[in-house]
């Protein structure tokens, strides 16, 4: 593994996790000022915008980093010109499309399908947006597949920093005017610091641009293969490239949003036909999607950086016939998903309670977090197969699972939710992930030849994480008295010691062996790979 890509992991690492806990303190202010259902209310107004999003970029910034880290490998920038002119047009035709869509239908949708008319203002503001989104989704890709993320990293922290600035400084006066009007301002946020990030973006390609006509790249001379052996062209046909990338991608991403959209317009509906009121059912849908969830999702930010930069990383070690290299780095990545993963659901099952007050002074959200929190290895683990299969060229296959999933979905909604109301939600949610995750492993695992180490990978964690938790309960209940410390500092002393007890058990149950300690130290060095002779003891995993 060579050690720019885990310079990268750590910037992209690094600003997902400020990003993420900017994030979650903007939604605790967020919550304070609409509420619950509010947030319930936002969140629809996302489940129509988030289609229309799809369909601009779906497959987009993925083309641009697989394209792009090809040709680069072979040192082809009239290429990697021809693909961001091709991509850069079909992105703004199709974000046009949406924002129009978006704009002149948004009564059709804010009444018709959400059912809801204060839904309406927040649409328009929204589709505004579309377009430089989609620019910006072009130009992600581009720089990821230069490795240069400390680029696309800083227009995040800034397009975050601009929305929380325009929302503080807005949202005061529109709060008199209804729940409406302040969802409203918070969206005028969120468009606005898109366009200022979008700006910035395309600042740093014309710099990136001059950059390269004093430094252009270098060609490896490499004869590039596909995975049977054959010459792969890579001088023609880039639109068809493109398409072949992009479009599977684009039409699982389509016919998962929108039945995701549907997904998201049942579950208020459900949730009334259980028995709620409407201001209730939004505020049960806000408290989960909007509070339980991101909790959950906090702590991945330590694995969706690498997960970003396995596509170019994987696509290229596979365009050049490194399969050995590739099942390595595979081997290792479900490795540390799987230790870190398992981890991170002991401690927030272990503090479920303290993380609802915490954070959101909300007791019941700590229900919701003990009945997820067994999912995160699931959820983590197939976000990194999913990543992976993308940089094999499986886009056909992510899209048959995807699709799977939400029809799965709609139907276990539509029948559950008015019967159990948000348990039936969280079944589905449970049954989902559990079936998705299973699907994308199976699939990786079937391409790779790999098999997954469940004893030491899944079994031994999980008994190692159990007596981790239950000595630290024992330690705080009898030996270490926590009432002079705040709630936050209680959490932060009991995930210390839970990842230490923790961290101990797997060297004792040798889930971590030498190699693996040595492995990690390595890639801090200089040299370009790993050994082959580790590449291929990973490989027969």
């Amino acid at each position: 593994m060579k050690k720019k890509f885990l310079v990268n992991a750590f910037i992209l690492t690094v600003t997902s996790l400020i990003l993420r806990t900017i994030g979650i303190t903007f939604r605790v202010y967020v919550s304070n000022k609409i509420g619950p259902e509010g947030l319930g209310l936002y969140q629809l107004i996302f489940s129509v915008y988030t289609f229309a999003l799809t369909f601009a970029t779906s497959g987009i910034s993925l083309a641009v980093t697989r394209l792009v880290a090809e040709e680069k490998a072979i040192g082809s920038h009239s290429t990697v010109k021809s693909v961001l002119r091709k991509i850069f047009a079909l992105s703004i035709m199709l974000s046009l499309i949406a924002c129009f869509a978006l704009f002149f239908f948004s009564d059709f949708f804010g009444v018709k399908f959400l059912g809801d008319y204060r839904t309406i203002l927040g649409l328009k503001l929204l589709s505004f947006s579309l377009l430089f989104i989609g620019i910006s989704s072009c130009l992600r890709g581009y720089f990821n597949a230069l490795r240069e993320v400390i680029k696309p990293a800083s227009a995040q922290i800034l397009e975050q920093i601009s929305e929380i600035i325009i929302v503080v400084n807005i949202i005061n006066h529109f709060l008199p005017k209804g729940l409406e009007y302040a969802v409203a301002a918070i969206i005028l946020g969120t468009t606005v610091s898109e366009i200022i990030s979008c700006m910035y973006m395309f600042l740093l390609y014309c710099l990136e641009e001059r950059k390269y006509k004093s430094n252009p790249y270098k060609s490896t001379n490499l004869k590039i293969i596909r995975n049977n052996g054959t010459k792969m062209i890579r001088r023609h046909g880039v639109l068809k490239r493109i398409l072949s990338i992009s479009l599977p991608i684009a039409v699982s991403s389509y016919i998962r949003s929108a039945l995701k959209t549907i997904e998201n317009i049942l579950i208020p509906t459900g949730l009334k036909k259980y028995g709620t009121t409407n201001k209730f059912a939004l505020e049960q849908y806000g408290m989960l999607t909007g509070m339980a969830l991101p909790i959950l999702n906090f702590p991945s930010v330590f694995l969706s950086s690498y997960s970003a930069l396995l596509v170019p990383e994987i696509a290229e070690a596979n365009t050049k016939g490194h399969k050995k290299r590739v099942n390595y780095t595979i081997s290792r990545v479900f490795q540390m998903t799987s230790l870190l993963s398992i981890l991170i659901t002991g401690v927030i099952m272990l503090f479920s309670a303290e993380l609802g007050m915490a954070i959101y002074n909300n007791q019941e959200i700590s229900t919701m977090l003990r009945m997820l929190a067994p999912l995160i290895p699931i959820m983590y683990l197939d976000t990194v197969a999913d990543g992976m299969l993308k940089g094999l060229d499986q886009q056909m296959s992510t899209m048959t699972i995807n699709i799977i999933d939400s029809i799965l979905r709609v139907a276990m909604i539509y029948y559950l939710i008015p019967a159990k109301g948000v348990t039936g939600l969280i079944i589905v949610i449970i049954v989902s992930n559990i079936m998705d995750s299973l699907l994308s492993i199976g699939r990786l695992l079937k391409v790779t030849g790999l098999r997954f180490r469940i004893i030491d990978w899944a079994v031994k964690p999980f008994l190692a994480v159990t007596a981790s938790c239950i000595m630290v309960s024992f330690l705080f209940k009898f030996f270490i008295n926590m009432e002079y410390f705040s709630i936050g500092m209680n959490i932060a002393i009991g995930a210390l010691l839970v990842s230490l007890i923790y961290f101990i058990l797997l060297l004792s149950l040798d889930c971590l062996k030498e190699e693996d300690i040595l492995w990690f130290i390595n890639i801090f060095r200089n040299s370009k790979q790993l050994p082959t002779n580790t590449w291929h003891k990973w490989g027969q995993v």
